[in-house]
């Protein structure tokens, strides 16, 4: 009895310590050596690092470029995630109630979050193209401009333009998950609302939003992490340009590594961007704590 109780103690630690030696190597070695090299100038002009300490990420926030990633990180992430989830909200209660062809469109809706990201922003890239893109054709039809516009080639419009995709890309998960959490709150309770005489809008602030909004909350801080960190459509679309206006702190760090050969500074904005998404993990994680005790 003993003997077979050893060797089941043997096979836990077999099976569960090879996953955390594989999230050692895959993860915290990069973490740990990230922070290492951010104390380094790295440049590619220099053959040997230069211990520079914690002057580097003084001389980061000096850069103009370094503010406006931040900035274009925060409209990004805000504006993304705020109508991912506000329209993924609406058309889950409009796909709650039955109508004629209610199981294709539902199956149709779920297209844009299935289709891989690189596809989607090489299909978006040829609707705001100036010269041949639909979306200027269908705004020259309709009377709403007199010219073609270049909805990637300039800077004021480029971040909005790729921000209008990720929306259109990432709201059916808000959907899915909201049409699930809709179907869990109890009928009789609309019922009651009516009897008391109250109208649609007072049935979804005071009944809907509250039943569902463990579900909208964990949702919400979910689509801000995996927002924040978004990389494919940025880079397919516009590579962060023109003249930097749409760079995201995971398209800075890939140019500012991988083709400026600058490991230093990309060290030291990967860490900036690490304590933010740790941040919002810890938001995450602590929101399924509280929906687990409800």
């Amino acid at each position: 009895m003993k003997k077979s109780r050893q060797k089941d103690d043997y096979l836990g630690y077999l099976f569960g310590g090879f996953p955390i030696i594989v999230l050692i190597i895959l993860l915290f070695i990069p973490i740990i050596y990230s922070l290492y090299l951010s104390l380094f100038d790295t440049t590619a002009s220099r053959e040997i690092p230069q211990f520079i300490g914690f002057k580097g990420f003084l001389n980061l926030f000096k850069d103009k470029y370094t503010w406006v990633v931040i900035r274009n990180s925060i409209i990004w992430t805000i504006v993304v995630a705020f109508f991912q989830l506000t329209i993924g909200l609406f058309s889950a209660m409009l796909l709650k109630n039955p109508f004629p062809g209610r199981w294709f469109i539902r199956g149709l809706i779920i297209l844009p979050w299935v289709i891989p990201g690189v596809v989607s922003a090489m299909l978006w890239r040829l609707i705001y193209d100036a010269q041949i893109g639909l979306m200027n054709y269908f705004l020259m039809s309709i009377n709403l401009i007199n010219t073609a516009v270049d909805w990637l080639g300039l800077p004021k419009l480029a971040l909005y333009s790729v921000i209008f995709t990720a929306i259109w890309k990432g709201f059916p998960f808000s959907t899915l998950m909201c049409l699930a959490a809709l179907h869990t709150v109890p009928y009789e309770n609309y019922e009651a609302a009516s009897i008391d005489g109250a109208n649609e809008w007072q049935k979804f602030i005071y009944i809907t939003i509250p039943s569902i909004g463990p579900v909208l909350r964990l949702t919400l801080l979910l689509i801000s992490v995996w927002t924040f960190n978004y990389f494919e459509i940025i880079w397919v679309m516009t590579r962060g340009g023109p003249v930097r206006s749409t760079h995201i702190f995971p398209t800075f760090i890939y140019e500012t590594s991988f083709r400026n050969f600058n490991f230093g500074d990309a060290s030291r904005i990967a860490v900036m961007s690490f304590i933010i998404v740790s941040i919002l993990t810890l938001l995450y994680l602590n929101q399924i704590k509280k929906s687990e005790n409800i």
